[in-house]
């Protein structure tokens, strides 16, 4: 036997050991009363009522009533069964920016962990969908096939920042097709499949190249949507070392001027639109809006997950407590007659 929730059958107890209590105190109470008022002889004769009874018998059954209460309420569980359940779910990549841009400080703290937390959320929102990830900068990396294990998901944002890129500069093309072979690696039956962005929307791809990988998973009915972080005025990039950490100054060009990063829609906005999904900003609810058309796709068929039912038992102890409750009124009814 197995309890869904075994903090009930203490409460019962409680409860129970409570009565007992009160009932106690109390027949200790009205034998004090009675003896002050004469023998328990005359008092019945003057009363016609055996005033010499004891409640503990009632005590007794209500009381066990309440413990058997507390453990119907326990969820008490045997006759175990073993089950298959059909999932239903989308098949999401997500595509995130991990480009020496992201490290501008026109969102606080930086592009990076905004694009960080949003990920978090939408792994936390599509719980019990087929997620995977893809890393980008100047080329792509396929962090992780489509999953449930969501926690594994989490572990690789949190391990992830812009110095594990190994080739600079920044490829949306590339983050298309890494997350359209992810998909076509394992096709769900019948269920919608889709692409998110997190990037700051700096491109060194030429726009055409851009397009043609969007029309691409478009025809394999594949929607893109990007986020934008950042901000509209050009910011300057710190400098980090190979660990990630801050060693100061800002990233200069070949003539040593200082370079200015800026969110940029395009090209990933028109990508976006060529594929049936949409851009929108990071700052004005963007990963909302993401999750709200992620809602309105059809989910497939995802993976088979084998488990155990076990039956609930709880009516047969809540029957046990309706008869000691009947017994103990009948008990009443015929000691008052």
């Amino acid at each position: 036997m197995r309890l869904e929730y075994p903090g009930w059958i203490w409460a019962g107890l409680a409860a129970a050991a409570l009565l007992i209590a009160v009932v106690y105190l109390w027949h200790v109470r009205r034998r004090g009363a009675l003896d002050a008022l004469g023998s328990s002889g005359m008092l019945e004769r003057l009363t016609r009522i055996d005033l010499s009874g004891s409640p503990y018998r009632r005590g007794a059954l209500v009381a066990a009533a309440l413990a058997l209460l507390g453990l119907a309420l326990a969820g008490p569980q045997w006759g175990a069964q073993e089950v298959e359940e059909q999932t239903r779910a989308l098949d999401v990549v997500l595509a995130l920016d991990i480009s020496e841009s992201m490290w501008a400080e026109d969102v606080k703290p930086n592009r990076f962990e905004r694009l960080r937390l949003a990920g978090r959320r939408l792994i936390t929102e599509l719980a019990g969908h087929r997620i995977g990830l893809v890393a980008f900068a100047g080329s792509g990396y396929q962090l992780s096939p489509l999953t449930i294990d969501h926690g594994a998901l989490q572990l690789y944002l949190d391990a992830l920042d812009p110095s594990a890129a190994g080739t600079p500069g920044s490829s949306p093309s590339t983050a298309i097709r890494d997350a359209v072979s992810l998909l076509q690696e394992a096709p769900s039956e019948g269920g919608d499949r889709a692409i998110v962005i997190l990037s700051d929307g700096e491109s060194h791809d030429e726009e055409r190249g851009v397009l043609d990988v969007a029309r691409a998973a478009a025809a394999e009915r594949i929607r893109v949507y990007a986020i934008g972080i950042g901000g509209d005025r050009g910011e300057p990039i710190p400098g980090h070392d190979p660990m990630g950490e801050r060693i100061g100054g800002y990233k200069r060009d070949s003539d040593g001027n200082i370079v200015l990063s800026r969110m940029m829609t395009e090209p990933l906005s028109s990508a976006a639109r060529l594929s049936g999904g949409f851009w929108a900003r990071a700052d004005e609810g963007g990963v909302s809006r993401v999750l709200a058309a992620l809602s309105e796709l059809r989910r497939g068929r995802g993976d088979v997950t084998r488990g155990v039912r076990w039956t609930p038992r709880f009516q047969w102890f809540v029957a046990g407590a309706l008869l000691l409750l009947a017994l103990d009124w009948a008990w009443a009814w015929r000691w008052q007659r």
